[in-house]
């Protein structure tokens, strides 16, 4: 009886033994394998975060010269830009200085053709003053409007005893005159040139 007792006991440790290996064995087995799994992950993830970091950065770099490109694109618009409205901008001063100009030399001469008649009519009354003494005071008169239209450039134009010049003298009577053929020999109302341009034609009688 006590020796079957012992044979009970001795076969339930062995199988106790038995089962303790076999767990061991699978807890070592399925550490191995969870080994080689880490492992292989390990393996096949760096490569492919080395490589994905590889793409970014090229990205990166590629987007880089895409915008050192657009900066440099933009800054060639901006300064064809600037220096066309500069362009544009010096020839409308050039084109307003030049009107400015303009406009003031007509206004002078304006100015001097409405003076002119009154010029006309101081020349005709010295020609009929037979007191002296007034007749200095109008001609006091005669040679302040000569040195006003001198300042401004007028010069009386020379007509009589010159060769008739269409440019010059508007011929408005004709005479018999062969000694004198193709001259100016009477001049009916003064003309005026102010730098060198008529502002008013000499009226003038031209002898045949």
């Amino acid at each position: 009886m006590n020796n079957k007792k012992k044979q009970e006991g001795a076969a339930e440790n062995e199988n106790l033994k038995a089962e303790t290996v076999n767990d061991v064995g699978a807890e070592a087995a399925a550490d191995s394998v969870s080994a080689g799994v880490v492992g292989k992950n390990a393996e096949t993830e760096a490569p492919v975060t080395e490589e994905k970091g590889a793409d970014v950065s090229e990205n990166s770099e590629a987007d880089d010269i895409d915008i050192v490109a657009l900066a440099q694109s933009k800054m060639e618009e901006y300064k064809d830009t600037l220096q066309r409205v500069q362009a544009e901008f010096d020839n409308y001063r050039k084109r307003n200085a030049e009107a400015v100009k303009q406009a003031r030399a007509d206004g002078v001469n304006d100015t001097i053709l409405q003076m002119l008649p009154v010029l006309d009519t101081v020349e005709i009354a010295i020609g009929m003053i037979a007191d002296e003494a007034t007749k200095a005071g109008v001609e006091l008169i005669r040679k302040k409007f000569a040195e006003v239209f001198a300042h401004y450039g007028v010069e009386e134009i020379e007509a009589l005893g010159a060769e008739f010049d269409p440019s010059l003298h508007n011929a408005v009577m004709q005479t018999e005159d062969s000694e004198n053929a193709g001259k100016v020999v009477e001049v009916l109302r003064k003309g005026y040139k102010r730098n060198g341009k008529v502002i008013r034609y000499a009226m003038v009688k031209v002898a045949n």
